[in-house]
């Protein structure tokens, strides 16, 4: 829907309504609500809604440039208990575990990406909850246990798509009051389409349309699967070889590539250490590819022509990006130290030169 239609369906906005006009025609729609007054939130998607009640603030984007701009992202959260008393974390765990449980029923399926190891949802817990592993990865259907809630990180995020028409990242802030001991459970709701998934993706500086940009990073993704699912192996997990990747439409009609048939690097052939150490090389790395043939287009793949781990020391001076954080791209010199961004989608942090001109 539009920013204007999401108002006029909402009246009783007004009386809270707070709007911030940003340069480039850009507007924030924001919506606090008082406390104690909470509205229900009924989320609507192509074949299905869901209702969220007591939710504290709602937000979106509008693009005031364009006529009838569709919302392409919404956020909203709540809580799990708004009493000063909190909430016991046995409640908590079985709040989500019920909305968990709806949102299966409805169809909603774990969005795995295509930098993600491909594991059982009991093993992407493993896997999420180790040092080396990343709480991305929790497949949202794994029935986790009281015992196993617990473990998770503080902030933990969950992420979703129904079909391909809608994505949702479930984030959970468990947080615990120091003057009172008592627990309080944010709940933040990220529901998207698959623009704003790709904007996720693409580093923000690009010059061509969204998909186009996607396509030219599409040839690297095999590198930052296999990187995780090393990770894996080590850690003793199995990688499900024969799980299916989905299409992304907008990118199929705009650039013939379907994600469907994504063909990922052979993790039981070579690590990514070893993989990247041939490559560099100058080795040809088609037979370590699942299909023995270089897949995913590697034509139109992005020309980078270096890459860096955070942590280590900038090889050449110009500007990279990384597709571990939006907006990354930035300029380093020769011997500055690579940032890292802990606990992002992407796992380990890769930073990709691009060039030495801005």
């Amino acid at each position: 829907m539009t920013a204007k239609e999401l108002y006029d369906a909402n009246p009783e906005y007004k009386a809270f309504q707070e709007g911030d006009a940003q340069p480039m025609g850009a507007t924030f729609q924001g919506y606090d609500f008082p406390r104690y007054k909470e509205p229900t939130v009924i989320i609507k998607y192509p074949n299905g809604e869901f209702a969220i009640d007591g939710v504290m603030s709602v937000l979106a984007y509008e693009d005031n440039k364009q006529e009838s701009y569709k919302l392409s992202k919404i956020n909203l959260s709540f809580l799990f208990n708004h009493k000063v008393s909190g909430i016991s974390d046995e409640d908590a765990y079985q709040k989500m575990m019920s909305f968990f449980k709806e949102l299966q029923d409805k169809g909603w399926t774990h969005a795995k990406t295509l930098s993600e190891p491909r594991l059982t949802p009991e093993e992407s817990f493993i896997f999420a909850t180790k040092e080396d592993g990343n709480t991305f990865s929790l497949n949202y259907t794994y029935p986790l246990t009281f015992e196993q809630w617990m473990q998770l990180d503080d902030l933990q995020t969950w992420q979703l798509r129904h079909g391909t028409d809608i994505f949702m990242n479930i984030r959970m802030n468990r947080q615990t009051d120091p003057s009172t001991g008592k627990r309080h459970y944010l709940i933040s709701l990220e529901v998207f389409n698959e623009v704003e998934l790709l904007q996720q993706i693409v580093p923000n500086d690009y010059d061509e349309s969204l998909t186009k940009e996607y396509s030219k990073l599409y040839g690297e993704l095999p590198e930052f699967r296999l990187f995780s699912e090393t990770a894996a192996t080590k850690m003793g997990l199995k990688i499900q070889q024969n799980q299916p990747d989905y299409t992304l439409p907008l990118v199929l009609k705009e650039t013939g590539i379907d994600t469907s048939e994504f063909v990922s690097i052979d993790p039981y052939k070579i690590t990514y250490e070893e993989f990247i150490k041939l490559q560099e090389a100058g080795e040809d790395m088609t037979p370590y590819y699942e299909n023995k043939t270089k897949p995913n287009k590697p034509e139109i793949t992005s020309q980078a022509k270096g890459r860096c781990l955070a942590g280590q020391p900038c090889p050449k001076s110009g500007y990279w990006f990384t597709q571990a954080k939006s907006d990354s791209r930035a300029y380093f010199k020769q011997g500055d130290i690579m940032p890292d961004y802990p606990n992002n989608q992407w796992g380990q942090v890769i930073w990709q030169f691009e060039g030495e001109k801005g």
